[in-house]
């Protein structure tokens, strides 16, 4: 039997995942494509218009596996939540990790619209919270600025191996800065209330 001439859309688009996988976005190439395929490059541009219209949907495939991985209940914690499958994401989807939040060879309007849906889904984990929604906006934008930045280099170390903590570790380490940033947001926002009365 000979080999296969013709690749769908689907199956030019898992193959580069997997090369987005094992070496990273910097290898998606229609060469390099072609050539894990067996074929021409006429072969791949003839199911992508380009490139780049390629790489958005291997965006998109990555994002809706982040946004799947911060939507699981892992405890009782709503926030809690989103912080630990962004971490477990890091950990488990490394290459797919550094090509969101690394910014590897993705377009900032991408990269801006992942970072809208997650500041999105913490904000209103905090607005639907009865604990949490008597704090005032600029106290939750404050919080969330704090946390990102304690989630998002937390996630960098456990992505590129520095650490490489169990799950029980992650839950721990979020739950503690968690709560660090949670009591300095009562101040805050007691004290933005009292000025305001």
């Amino acid at each position: 039997m000979g080999r296969k001439l013709k690749f769908t859309r689907e199956e030019i688009l898992n193959k580069a995942y997997e090369i987005l996988v094992e070496e990273g976005m910097k290898k998606i190439s229609a060469r390099t494509i072609a050539n894990e395929l067996g074929i021409s490059t006429i072969g791949v541009y003839s199911n992508f218009k380009s490139m780049s219209d390629l790489k958005n949907e291997l965006s998109l495939l990555a994002k809706n596996k982040l946004l799947d991985k911060v939507k699981i209940n892992y405890t009782e914690l709503g926030l809690l939540n989103i912080g630990i499958g962004i971490c477990l994401f890091a950990k488990e989807e490394k290459a797919l990790f550094r090509a969101i939040f690394m910014r590897e060879n993705l377009s900032e309007e991408f990269l801006n619209e992942i970072t809208r849906d997650l500041i999105n889904l913490v904000y209103k984990g905090f607005k639907e919270s009865d604990k949490y929604n008597i704090l005032k906006d600029s106290t939750i934008n404050w919080m969330i600025r704090k946390g990102w930045w304690y989630t998002h280099g937390f996630a960098c170390l456990i992505c590129s191996g520095f650490y490489n903590p169990t799950y029980e570790m992650i839950e721990s380490e979020l739950r503690e800065v968690g709560y660090l940033i949670l009591k300095q947001a009562m101040k805050i926002n007691e004290e933005k209330i009292k000025n305001y009365i």
